[in-house]
């Protein structure tokens, strides 16, 4: 019951901290880092694609072009070129992801040597994208189109970037879309979205695959580039219950709630991919990069060169059935982005493209497991978790719960490598919970079998015997078990008459020195004081822990008792004080040991029949004259030589058969034990 409500109550108490709105975004942010952290860790620039190639429009490239371009942007004229280039090798798909929304309005401009117009350079630009045949062109879905609640800039109503996808509730609503000029437009092989969202703790982890107006939808520059290079059509593409079809892959997606854009769009519901990202934009050597790079200005350099009849500097070969990503990494020009890979794994734009278009090409998706495999993961743990805390020793249970916690760690990582991001924040927060409650639990438990330890043990028991029954409270067994043991039965003779007589002070007195002197000899010897009836001391070998040797440890104690009383004795005659006799009566057998009395007033003690017989034996001591009997089962328990003498067969009360008792001698210290041997 307590592993039930300790793992139940845990896993709640993270659900509600999930769902509370200061504490769930933390927990999801938590998440995040780790999803990064795993991520980084599994990534393997190895497994990139070779096909997928990237072309930066860099610092050194706007500098180079700079004299013979002017500033940024460009004549489109420059951009006119290097997709001749391209199409040269020819590549199977050029994806550029610069915007050219607006036709170039300038009547003149100087271009190298020469002069153009801005609509020759447009022209310029809508010939190579048409003879290319493969170029996929950016279309402009990030600007919200508000301006006093009414849409600005393009219009909703435009239709011309309609290729025909219908995506459904698999695309992200937005509220304008503005694809590039019309003959631009016109003749590109298609159109992709320049849409990223950020998460709230900054980084870019998700694609938006499709972004739709009313029910028309455009995909990404890297789904559009992927979907070109497979050969997919738009009729192929639609939502599923897990996700999109992409022709014959299905595509995963995240349901996630996304806010909305002011009157024109209301809040709903979008369904993003996670990136699975190969490596970062620099490997750890500070030179290799994830995909082939080349510089934008070597390939324009090499097409003059091709033109003027040289050898290139590139080789157009390079880009034969490759899938080209061009655009700008300058990091003035703001397409750059933070990712999972940190401060050092800042991406442009091309590579997080060329990603999504790797991730479809190899069908090598990231998919989150669902809500219910998190909650199932979350209760397991935490009932695993309560369950080793209550029943294992403290120590002990941290490590298996640091075990445990180990291992899912590792399992997830699997997961990962495999495709399947499991939560692990909720699930190690569960099993923290649990682990931090079930401690708490047992320190209130034990606090309180320790208390029931101290208050029925404190000053009966052997100060080690005390500290290893707080130490584990369970060794007492206090609800009551059977045992083997010995108990001894030790009783002063004609002191109860002697008391009716003297002053009841000094009786008093010695009864308390005599007890003071005879339990540190009980202690000596590993018994515990169960109780004093008047001038009887009752105590036990073998209980409240396991003594193996209780025999000779309770026959070791009845001898040493009988000496102190002697050296007792001797003080007192000094003192003018009257001498005490007392006989002990030792027996062994089965009997029950636990806490006996009600629920106010209890005690730890033994019962059973050879409890009697201690009692009993006890008794026969004054009869046959002598200070220590023994029963012939405690002869026969003893493993050292005791010297005993027989003292043939007795019947005690409550019994019908005969018992054999023995007598233990009390000699003095130094005297040799040459009597008969137990065997």
């Amino acid at each position: 019951m307590p592993v039930l409500a300790l793992g139940l109550g845990s896993a709640a108490l993270v659900a509600l901290l999930s769902w509370l709105p200061w504490a769930g975004p933390f927990l999801d942010t938590v998440e995040h880092k780790t999803y990064d952290r795993r991520l980084r860790l599994l990534a393997d620039p190895g497994s990139a694609r070779p096909d997928i190639v990237l072309v930066e429009i860099n610092e050194s490239t706007l500098r180079a072009l700079e004299p013979v371009a002017g500033r940024w942007p460009w004549p489109r004229a420059v951009h006119a070129q290097v997709i001749d280039f391209l199409a040269r090798a020819p590549a199977r798909v050029i994806a550029y992801d610069v915007l050219f929304i607006e036709r170039d309005s300038r009547s003149a401009f100087p271009y190298g040597e020469e002069t153009m117009t801005g609509a020759e350079s447009d022209a310029a630009l809508v010939e190579s994208v048409q003879a290319a045949g493969n170029v996929v062109l950016l279309a402009d879905a990030t600007f919200h189109g508000l301006e006093s609640g009414r849409p600005v800039g393009a219009s909703p109503a435009d239709v011309s970037w309609d290729l025909g996808y219908r995506p459904g509730d698999a695309a992200e609503v937005r509220p304008i879309v503005t694809p590039p000029f019309g003959d631009l437009a016109r003749t590109s092989r298609a159109l992709g979205h320049n849409f990223f969202v950020l998460d709230d703790d900054g980084p870019v982890r998700r694609v938006v695959p499709f972004v739709r107006v009313g029910d028309r939808g455009l995909p990404s520059l890297g789904v559009a580039a992927g979907l070109v290079a497979r050969g997919t059509s738009p009729s192929e593409v639609r939502p599923d219950a897990r996700g999109l079809r992409l022709g014959a892959t299905r595509m995963p997606l995240q349901r996630l709630r996304v806010p909305g854009f002011g009157a024109n769009v209301d809040a709903g519901w979008s369904r993003r991919g996670l990136i699975n990202f190969r490596g970062p934009s620099v490997l750890s050597d500070g030179r290799s990069r994830t995909y082939r790079t080349f510089s934008f200005y070597d390939l324009l350099y090499s097409e003059e060169q091709l033109l003027a009849g040289e050898a290139p500097t590139v080789d157009p070969s390079a880009f034969r059935d490759a899938i080209v990503f061009v655009g700008v990494t300058a990091a003035g020009l703001s397409d750059v982005f933070a990712t999972p890979f940190g401060n050092t794994g800042r991406m442009s734009g091309i590579q997080i493209h060329g990603a999504t278009t790797d991730d479809l090409l190899a069908e090598h998706f990231l998919r989150p497991v669902g809500p219910a495999v998190t909650a199932l993961v979350v209760v397991a743990l935490a009932l695993l978790a309560a369950g080793v805390t209550v029943t294992l020793r403290v120590s002990r249970a941290a490590a298996v719960v640091a075990a445990l916690a180990g291992a899912f760690i590792v399992a997830s990582l699997a997961a990962f490598r495999a495709g399947a991001w499991i939560t692990v924040t909720q699930p190690l927060l569960a099993l923290g919970l649990a682990h931090v409650g079930g401690v708490a639990y047992r320190y209130v438990l034990e606090g309180r079998e320790k208390r029931r330890i101290k208050q029925v043990f404190g000053r009966y028991v052997p100060r080690d015997v005390y500290e290893r029954l707080l130490v584990d409270p369970s060794l007492a067994r206090l609800g009551g078990a059977r045992r083997t043991m010995s108990v001894l039965f030790s009783d002063l003779r004609g002191f109860t008459s002697a008391s009716e007589r003297g002053d009841p002070e000094a009786i008093v007195g010695q009864l308390n020195e005599y007890f003071s002197r005879m339990v540190p000899v009980v202690f000596r010897h590993g018994g515990t004081v169960d109780k004093f009836v008047g001038d009887m001391i009752m105590a036990l070998f073998g209980a409240p822990l396991d003594d193996p040797d209780h025999a000779d440890h309770a026959v070791a104690a009845a001898i040493d008792m009988a000496r102190t009383l002697d050296e007792l004795n001797r003080e007192w005659a000094a003192n003018g004080r009257p001498a005490l006799r007392a006989g002990i009566g030792i027996s062994t057998g089965e009997m029950v040991a636990g806490n006996i009395g009600s629920e106010t007033i209890m005690s730890y003690t033994v019962i059973g029949d050879a409890v009697n017989l201690g009692a009993r034996f006890e008794s026969l001591t004054k009869e046959h004259g002598v200070r220590i009997i023994i029963g012939d089962a405690t002869r026969a328990a003893l493993k050292h030589p005791v010297e005993v003498r027989p003292l043939g067969d007795v019947v005690v009360k409550g019994r019908a058969q005969a018992v054999r008792v023995f007598e233990v001698p009390v000699r003095g210290p130094d005297a040799v034990r040459d009597g008969a041997a137990a065997t």
